[in-house]
């Protein structure tokens, strides 16, 4: 009878132990990786998908008026051997890709603990947090978004991620009331602009630990009571011990940085109390020169030569170049790298070395200040917490190099030059507010007095469709009147 006891257990042991080591990012056909990189490209270059959205994780699929697309362009590695970038014209987050296969070990239950953090969940699901997030978590939480998974041993990966509203939740028992939680299945349309995704294996317990330290330094927006954004069931105490204590600000004034064990990667952590240029701050703790695409808009910063800004941290050493890019290219079409809510903007968080094989994925915009006399040192990303992971690999680094050749914004200092041509744009109707109206989201085109109006608060703010709007024009009522720009 003993065997026939122990069996059954010994099967049990081996399939957990199994399911333990698989946790980890996986490729479109469900085989692992170290990491992968993906960038969403925006819809004029790249519109719609090859195959049919599906909503796995929640949500119902959006016609989106404005246009979407979620083609994207992959790199890849695999035993220490990285792939290089290439095109896929299938859709991104629903099917056998990448970002859907490896957010499914969240979702279907097979990690034992989750978290996941955004300050743009719109208030679907709300944070129970202090400050008080409104519509989103504006300054001085953390401009971040991502989710992390790991099993009883520590063990898993880490997903960072660009878009807004997504994910939203982990727990399948449960559905977002207003915003879905699929690419192509959310209310605001996040698939549109280009944006990026980076998924890395956490081979340890000390690997995981440092992710979450990094999470806490930035002031991620979560909730550790809200079973959506986190679960905790099994694994290592000291692990659940940093995770229970996120979705609190670290008002640390020292940068965090350290090295993880996949890839040799380095993960950094921006304090949103070191009020510098995030970008620069980067360079500085590289000690390289950088080409960035990120969210560019007002208030700008501009590209900048090496040497330390008026508004700087007297703990970090002197930062090198760091070129803000207009345009980038991929396979003969031009992209634009602009913060605007437009079929050519891009969202994505990403830069190269100008010298070396360094590639950068990040949480965090090319906004804020350089100068006080310019602007206030804590403005804008300045002033908010952040993520970046830097990635030593020349495959990888080649494929950033070309996909963002094109052309730079002017030095700060130097004078104003000529911006790249406008890119076409659909035809459509006029808004019918200056700030953009019905449809529209607030950009680089958007003046202090225009706020974004949300889908749930239509009515509270009588508008026929959310959008961005005249702030003056809003009803006392609308609880986006008091907001800032969302950028």
């Amino acid at each position: 009878m003993q065997p026939l006891t122990l069996a059954p257990l010994v099967v049990a042991l081996h399939s957990a132990s199994v399911g333990a080591a698989s946790l980890g990012p996986l490729l479109g056909d469900g085989s692992s990786a170290d990491w992968w990189f993906t960038y969403k490209t925006n819809t004029l270059a790249y519109p719609n998908c090859s195959g049919t959205r599906e909503c796995p994780f929640g949500g119902k699929v959006q016609a989106y008026p404005t246009g979407w697309g979620l083609q994207y362009l992959l790199a890849s590695s695999v035993g220490g051997k990285t792939s290089a970038l290439e095109q896929k014209s299938d859709c991104l987050g629903s099917g056998d890709d990448p970002v859907a296969k490896t957010f499914a070990q969240i979702y279907d239950g097979t990690a034992a603990n989750y978290i996941i953090w955004n300050d743009q969940f719109y208030g679907d699901p709300e944070l129970n947090v202090t400050p008080k997030c409104t519509t989103y978590c504006a300054s001085p939480w953390g401009h971040s978004k991502g989710a992390i998974a790991w099993g009883s041993d520590g063990t898993g990966f880490v997903l960072q991620v660009t878009t807004p509203d997504w994910p939203g939740n982990g727990d399948k028992t449960k559905e977002r009331s207003q915003q879905g939680n699929t690419l192509g299945c959310v209310g605001d349309d996040d698939a549109k602009v280009a944006q990026h995704m980076f998924a890395l294996r956490l081979a340890s317990s000390s690997d995981t630990q440092t992710v979450l330290q990094a999470m806490a330094r930035a002031s991620v927006a979560t909730d550790p009571k809200n079973s959506m954004l986190m679960k905790l069931t099994d694994g290592p105490s000291d692990i659940a011990s940093i995770a229970r204590n996120l979705g609190r600000l670290d008002d640390s004034e020292t940068v965090f940085s350290d090295t993880l064990s996949v890839a040799g990667v380095k993960v950094i952590a921006k304090p949103h109390s070191v009020n510098v240029p995030p970008w620069s701050l980067v360079s500085s703790v590289l000690s390289l020169p950088l080409r960035v695409a990120s969210w560019f808009t007002s208030p700008k910063l501009l590209s900048a030569k090496a040497g330390i800004p008026g508004c700087w941290a007297s703990s970090l050493s002197e930062p090198q170049e760091v070129q803000t890019v207009l345009s980038g290219q991929w396979d003969n079409k031009t992209m634009g790298m602009l913060g605007e809510s437009s079929l050519d903007g891009n969202h994505a968080k990403v830069a190269h070395s100008l010298s070396g094989t360094t590639s950068v994925f990040g949480d965090m915009n090319q906004e804020g200040s350089y100068q006080p006399s310019d602007r206030k040192c804590d403005s804008s990303q300045n002033g908010r917490g952040g993520m970046f992971f830097v990635l030593d690999d020349s495959v990888m680094h080649d494929g950033l190099k070309s996909l963002l050749t094109g052309d730079t914004a002017p030095y700060v200092g130097a004078g104003p030059s000529p911006g790249p041509s406008p890119s076409p744009r659909p035809p459509g109707p006029s808004p019918s507010d200056t700030c953009g109206g019905a449809g529209t989201r607030c950009s680089k085109t958007s003046g202090p007095d225009c706020v974004y109006v949300y889908q749930k608060d239509e009515s509270a703010c009588s508008v026929s469709k959310y959008g961005c709007y005249t702030k003056a024009k809003l009803p006392d009522g609308c609880p986006e009147k008091k907001d800032e720009i969302i950028i």
